[in-house]
């Protein structure tokens, strides 16, 4: 409909928008097919806003396809246009987003002051699904520097907010994490709960990550239906 009348930022928004679904079911190459047609329509219609989200949303794709420095490239670019334009809620996401590439390069401190910044701006501005996102972000750092209890802390909180919004991919990964976190602590019977739980929510959303929490089920040799 955008192409029919003629309106060129809202066939980007669409655009980025699909780019984002097919990112979301691991359709890595169509995500960033799509995300790339939104930022050149983006950039044509001088759109900086949408221009920054796209940026940032190539960025995320980048990192699911392993490409760590273009993908904090995006995120830089974007983090500056966020900034230029004043959305503090993109320049959090944008935030949140290179601390994904410094997590994947092993630059932990790096991750945490980037996580940690995006999770104050999240809460400064209410954006309570961000905050679930940034919680499950510091959950990781803090297990990947062999912190397990500051994990369960981290996690819990995001599982919590999570929940009471029904932010249910947040939710799925901080089972995930609880899970990561209990079995690394020695205890397989929680660690097996939680990634039953996050394996529910993965599969309800399509989303690839079941089939890694599918395969971890297996290889603990703890695949039935989980009872309550």
């Amino acid at each position: 409909m955008h192409r029919e009348t003629g309106d060129r930022t809202g066939e980007a928004y669409a655009l980025d928008y699909l780019g984002t679904v097919d990112e979301r079911l691991g359709r890595y190459q169509q995500a960033a097919g799509h995300h790339r047609q939104a930022l050149a329509l983006f950039r044509q219609t001088g759109d900086r806003t949408g221009e920054a989200y796209a940026l940032g949303n190539l960025g995320t794709v980048d990192l699911q396809q392993g490409h760590c420095q273009r993908a904090a490239g995006h995120h830089r670019q974007a983090l500056a246009l966020h900034r230029q334009t004043g959305d503090r809620s993109g320049e959090a996401h944008a935030l949140a987003g290179l601390g994904d590439a410094d997590l994947r390069l092993g630059r932990h401190q790096q991750a945490a002051s980037h996580y940690q910044k995006a999770l104050a701006l999240f809460r400064e501005i209410g954006e309570r699904a961000g905050e679930a996102e940034a919680l499950n972000a510091l959950g990781q750092v803090s297990l990947a520097t062999g912190r397990p209890g500051q994990a369960h802390a981290h996690y819990s909180a995001a599982l919590g907010l999570a929940s009471q919004i029904d932010e249910k991919f947040e939710q799925a990964r901080a089972h995930d994490g609880l899970a990561r976190t209990y079995h690394a602590t020695g205890d397989p019977g929680q660690a097996d709960h939680h990634w039953h739980e996050a394996l529910a929510l993965y599969t309800e959303l399509g989303a690839p990550e079941a089939d890694r929490v599918r395969a971890q089920l297996s290889a603990s040799g703890n695949h039935e239906h989980h009872q309550p």
